[in-house]
C-alpha cells in the first residue's frame, strides 16, 4: 500500500480550520526552516525540493477562491474514500456472516435458538461493533488533536478554544453545586458560627468580603433600577 499524500494543510502544518494569518505565519516558518540558502551543500537540492511544494501549498491556500475549491475537492475524495472503505466493511461482514470464522456463529438448526433470536444476536454484535469503531475513532481524533496542538505550541503559536454551549453548562452547573454547598455548610449552625467568627476576626478577609459584596450590591442595584 502507498503512503498516503500530504493535504496541503499538512505541508503547511496546519489544521483545515486555521486562519489566513496563521497559514501566512506557519509559510513563513517553514520558508525560513527549508530555505535552501541556510542549508548545507548536500541538502540544497532536497531543500529546494521541499520549498517548491511549500511555495505551492501556500499559493493556493493564502488566495481564498483556489483554497475554497481545494476543500471542496478534498471533501469529495474524503467521501468517495470513505463509501469505498463502508463497502469493502459491509462484503467482509457478508463474509464473516456466512463464515464459520471471524464473527460468533451459531447453530440455528439446534432446537433452542430460532431465527428471530439468531438475527437479534448478529444485531448486537454489529451494534458492539460499531459502537468500538466509534470510541476508536473518537479516542485517534482526541490524540491527533492533542499532538497537534503540542507542536503548535513548540512553534510559538497560542491555542485559543471557543466556548461553546456544553462549556458554558458545565460551569453553571459547577457555580451551582459550589452555592448548594455554600449553602449547606450555612446551614449548619456550627460552621456559620465559625465563619462568622473567622470573618470578624480577620481584617484582611473581612476588607475582601466587604469590598465584594458592595461591588455585588451595586451591580444588583444597577440591574434593579434598568429593569424597574
Amino acid at each position: 500500500m502507498g503512503e498516503r499524500m500530504k493535504t496541503l494543510y499538512e505541508i503547511l502544518e496546519v489544521s483545515e480550520t486555521a486562519s489566513k494569518e496563521m497559514i501566512e505565519k506557519a509559510y513563513k516558518t517553514l520558508a525560513k526552516r527549508y530555505h535552501p540558502d541556510l542549508q548545507p551543500a548536500e541538502k540544497k537540492q532536497e531543500a529546494e525540493h521541499q520549498m517548491k511544494i511549500i511555495n505551492e501549498a501556500y499559493e493556493t491556500l493564502e488566495d481564498e477562491t483556489k483554497r475554497s475549491e481545494y476543500d471542496r475537492k478534498l471533501a469529495e475524495e474524503r467521501e468517495a474514500k470513505r463509501q469505498e472503505e463502508q463497502r469493502k466493511n459491509e462484503n467482509a461482514n457478508r463474509t464473516n456472516a456466512q463464515s464459520p470464522y471471524g464473527q460468533p456463529h451459531y447453530d440455528t438448526q439446534q432446537p433452542n435458538i430460532t431465527q428471530e433470536e439468531y438475527a437479534k444476536m448478529q444485531k448486537q454484535y454489529q451494534k458492539a461493533q460499531q459502537e468500538m469503531q466509534k470510541n476508536m475513532q473518537a479516542e485517534y481524533e482526541r490524540k491527533y488533536q492533542k499532538a497537534y496542538e503540542d507542536y503548535l505550541r513548540s512553534l510559538g503559536y497560542k491555542i485559543k478554544y471557543k466556548w461553546t454551549w456544553k462549556n458554558y453548562k458545565d460551569l453553571l452547573i459547577t457555580i451551582l453545586v459550589i452555592a448548594i454547598i455554600c449553602a449547606i455548610i450555612w446551614i449548619i449552625p456550627p460552621t456559620r458560627n465559625w465563619i462568622i467568627s473567622f470573618y470578624e476576626s480577620n481584617t484582611i478577609i473581612k476588607t475582601v468580603v466587604d469590598v465584594i459584596g458592595s461591588v455585588l450590591l451595586g451591580i444588583w442595584n444597577a440591574l434593579c433600577s434598568i429593569f424597574q
